[in-house]
């Protein structure tokens, strides 16, 4: 696994390839080679055109090659052929539109701003794609500056494009926004005060050489929180290598951790561990309850002294990597059944456990869950590509951006939104969503490919809307109950679902008493959930978040002798500030 961050050099020369290569060693480089490299060590070096890309042809198959560049370095100016130019027509539905650029009449114009259509080509496949444009702010008109100023994900060299140095600090700059920032990797964490206290612990614990164990059930994010907050949290150079012990035979356990000799057993050859290859990064170990005996006890070993011994070898291997490991058991109880070493569990830091909350305890992050989730899934791959032949046909100018919203679309919504009504928010609200984040996530991308789906079909027959009004597509309620009820998980589990609450009865002389006694408890419940906010718990109880249904349920709730207490009041109206701005 590599460990140096990897650069795309898209240059018509070799003037940046060669500052590059000459004084930034400390990076690898996407070629369009099959040799190994680096670049100036190589023989072949002397007339190779291999070592970069030349035009949005070479580019994009360098990227297809290389699918971990971290990286773009993008000149600007193109004098190749007319025939390699992308033309500007081609590009309006990527990141700069047609008409934010004065029109290109001459063939020197097209070649002066190749790199601009470059960037836009880019953009359908790869959104979250840093890329450094190898010119100033000066050498760019007024109105393409603004149109750049769209792009979060693109920065201008200036006079860093002429300056090894200063290039290096930025492309470390913009390694370092990606890598160091807990919401680098899209995380969202939501509302609750249980997941507050998470991102307390995990800042606190990522940067420490203690290893740390997660808790949570299946799906509710822990390898995300393992890749997209703690390693980069962790501030280490080294990689970030996961591996899933559910899904390892026990027999293959220990030398997928720690690694083999030739002839350890038959067929083994000399290979690195998963430890070896987290060397100086981060090791995650999903599912840490699946471990066998045997490699519990190398595990063990390995942490009390920072070195690993390959099957078949005698001599320890230093190692130093940050350990995540994960479960959805309860590993107290497998070491007082004998089925996990109680000095293991005791060395995974039990103490500082992080636990994550099942989604049925954040019901109320639903909604940002529902946006950010499909903002990442369709950053890149298929579902991209389905959003930009959308766009396309629907004649929609602007990058490819999914947006899921309630009955109300905010104003200046970029992309495409697609909007849910009130009982299709409700329903979700009810779900119980056993599989947690997970089946969310899978239960939104679904209900947009199947509306995209259909509403790619109507304008390419002439049925859909064009332009700004096809930037809204509704999600049929039939869709949503179809896919609810398609991806519902029958449990014998006595966790209640969502929307379903646990009350304790006290016998009392009527059952006036007894009514109220549990209407009391429901309120303080939903009070303590959603913090506050009476439209949220209007919706809850009668399925309506007007401001009169909201009136109702405060009304009803000072009735039954409860009180809001100032921090909270004033708590819950700054998030209804917050929600109208």
């Amino acid at each position: 696994m590599r460990e140096r961050p990897k650069l795309l050099v898209i240059d018509d020369g070799d003037r940046y390839i060669e500052l590059a290569h000459t004084f930034l060693r400390d990076y690898d480089y996407a070629t369009r080679c099959d040799l190994p490299g680096p670049c100036w060590t190589c023989e072949r070096r002397p007339g190779c055109t291999l070592t970069h890309a030349h035009d949005a042809q070479e580019a994009e198959e360098a990227l297809l090659k290389h699918t971990d560049v971290d990286v773009v370095l993008l000149d600007v100016a193109f004098d190749v052929p007319e025939s390699r130019l992308l033309s500007q027509e081609g590009n309006q539905q990527a990141l700069i539109p047609t008409d934010a650029f004065p029109k290109e009449k001459s063939l020197a114009q097209r070649r002066r701003f190749q790199g601009l259509h470059i960037l836009a080509h880019l953009r359908k496949q790869r959104g979250d794609l840093p890329v450094v444009l190898m010119t100033s702010k000066d050498d760019l008109a007024s109105d393409r500056e603004h149109a750049l100023a769209a792009d979060e994900f693109v920065s201008l060299a200036g006079e860093a494009a002429f300056d090894a140095r200063a290039l290096s600090l930025l492309v470390e700059r913009v390694l370092a926004r990606r890598r160091e920032s807990p919401e680098a990797g899209g995380y969202t964490w939501g509302k609750t005060a249980a997941m507050a206290k998470l991102r307390r612990d995990v800042l606190a614990l990522a940067r420490t050489s203690l290893p740390m164990l997660v808790l949570g059930e299946t799906g509710t994010g822990k390898s995300a929180l393992a890749e997209r907050v703690i390693h980069p949290a962790t501030r280490r150079k080294g990689p970030f290598i996961a591996i899933d012990l559910a899904s390892i035979p026990e027999a293959l356990a220990a030398s997928e951790l720690f690694g083999t000799a030739r002839g350890a057993f038959s067929g083994a050859l000399d290979r690195k561990g998963r430890f070896e290859e987290a060397h100086g990064g981060t090791l995650f170990l999903d599912e840490i309850g699946n471990l066998p005996m045997e490699a519990q006890r190398m595990l063990l070993l390995a942490l009390q002294d920072a070195r690993i011994t390959r099957l078949g070898e005698s001599t320890p291997r230093s190692v130093d990597v940050k350990l995540i490991a994960a479960t959805n058991e309860d590993l107290l109880d497998k070491v007082q059944k004998g089925l996990f070493r109680a000095d293991l569990y005791a060395r995974l830091n039990p103490a500082a456990r992080l636990r994550m909350p099942p989604l049925r305890e954040r019901m109320v992050d639903v909604p940002q869950l529902l946006l950010d989730l499909l903002k990442r899934r369709f950053t890149a791959g298929p579902d991209r590509a389905l959003l930009a032949a959308y766009m396309e046909a629907a004649e929609i100018r602007g990058v490819p951006r999914a947006e899921v919203h309630g009955a109300r679309v905010p104003t200046g919504s970029a992309g495409v939104a697609f909007v849910l009504t009130r009982s299709s928010l409700a329903d979700i609200e009810r779900h119980a969503f056993s599989g947690n984040v997970r089946e969310l996530e899978l239960f939104v991308t679904n209900a947009v490919v199947f509306a995209l789906t259909d509403a790619l079909e109507a304008v390419e027959q002439g049925r859909g809307a064009l332009g700004e009004a096809a930037r809204v597509v509704p999600l049929p309620s039939r869709l949503i109950r179809e896919l609810l009820d398609g991806g519902a998980l029958e449990s014998s589990s006595s966790k209640p679902r969502a929307g379903e609450r646990a009350f304790k009865v006290v016998p009392m002389d009527g059952l006036h008493e007894v009514a109220r006694s549990l209407e009391v408890q429901l309120y303080t419940q939903l009070f303590a959930e959603l913090e506050g906010d009476f439209e949220a718990m209007s919706r809850a109880i009668l399925g309506r978040d007007d401001p009169t249904s909201a009136r109702r349920v405060r009304l009803r709730f000072n009735q039954l002798g409860l009180r809001v207490r100032p921090a909270a009041l004033a708590k819950a109206t700054r998030v209804k500030s917050t929600k109208r701005r």
